[in-house]
């Protein structure tokens, strides 16, 4: 796994950046694998003119020679080099072997602006024998470079041919890429026109809520009038249940007071009897005495008659006596 391999050390850069070294087997391989394996997640890709400067190399991987006699030459030339202090770089007139020498820097930028370059001159030879020295380093610093130019030029073939197949393995994966992007989009677009139907459906179910919620509140209003309505009902009912038991109250009275009436009137009905009984005997002694009555009434007629006659008579006899007294 990618995970697992050695890190990277963060200084570490490529040729292009370096122009000195070479890469090892190890750091090759593990490039090769990482540029062979599929990334588990997707990464912004790099530029494509830094692909092809994408692999690290190791600049203390040079080969060391055995100090030779010109060493202490070589090192005063650059202690004296160093003396002068910092000077402005001359322009590369060859091809460079690393993209880090074309690449301006402030100090060049200013000193392109000044226009004033120093060049560094070794001091003269004075002897043939530092003139041999001379030569012999100077064709020792030829092969050196173009032994590191070659190397160079090997990793960079080599890069190139891993940024190719890689290149055309990347053109694969946006193939495959695209198919899945297309896929996603026909998926996000049947979803979205899912969601739109569940949007409308939501709707519709919205308005539905609605209308049940108006007849919730049409029917809380129905039972509410109904529950007064039972209420009302339950207190007429409780009234009439009230009125009910008076009534039987004054019914069971009435009863006792119907009984005893009863009773009263059979009373009444056994005096009737009595008292019909007595009036039928006094209509009897009624006609009894309504028959002696009128025998007496015949009698005193013809003793009022009898009077009127002795009446008369006085009357005559007084009249007759007052003539005689006269």
């Amino acid at each position: 796994m990618p995970e697992e391999l050695v890190k990277m050390q963060q200084n570490a850069s490529p040729p292009g950046r370096t122009g000195a070294g070479d890469i090892t087997e190890r750091e090759l391989s593990r490039e090769r694998y990482t540029l062979t394996s599929t990334p588990t997640m997707r990464v912004q890709p790099a530029h494509p003119k830094k692909q092809l400067y994408s692999v690290p190399v190791n600049k203390f991987t040079a080969r060391t020679h055995a100090p030779s006699s010109n060493l202490e030459r070589i090192k005063s030339c650059l202690e004296e080099y160093r003396s002068r202090g910092p000077l402005q770089p001359t322009r590369v007139t060859h091809k460079a072997a690393s993209m880090e020498d074309l690449t301006p820097t402030k100090r060049v930028l200013k000193g392109r602006k000044d226009g004033a370059l120093s060049a560094v001159r070794s001091p003269g030879l004075h002897s043939a024998a530092e003139q041999r020295a001379a030569e012999r380093v100077g064709r020792f610093m030829l092969l050196a470079a173009w032994r590191r130019r070659r190397r160079d030029l090997h990793c960079l073939r080599t890069t190139l041919e891993l940024q190719v197949s890689s290149s055309e393995r990347l053109r694969v994966q946006v193939w495959a890429l695209k198919s899945l992007l297309d896929a996603d989009n026909s998926k996000v677009r049947l979803a979205m026109k899912e969601l739109d139907r569940l949007k409308q459906l939501l709707k519709d179910k919205e308005k539905e809520k609605a209308v049940l919620e108006k007849e919730k509140r049409a029917l809380e209003g129905d039972v509410c009038a109904a529950e007064d309505r039972a209420s009302e009902m339950s207190i007429g009912w409780r009234n009439c249940r009230n009125e009910l038991d008076a009534v039987k109250a004054s019914a069971s009275a009435l009863e006792r007071a119907l009984s005893l009436q009863r009773a009263a009137a059979a009373d009444l009905l056994a005096q009737r009897d009595a008292a019909q009984h007595r009036v039928s005997e006094m209509e009897a002694e009624l006609s009894r005495r309504q028959s002696l009555l009128s025998s007496a009434e015949a009698e005193v007629s013809k003793l009022r008659r009898e009077a009127e006659d002795k009446q008369k008579a006085l009357d005559w006899t007084t009249r007759r006596l007052k003539m005689e007294h006269e």
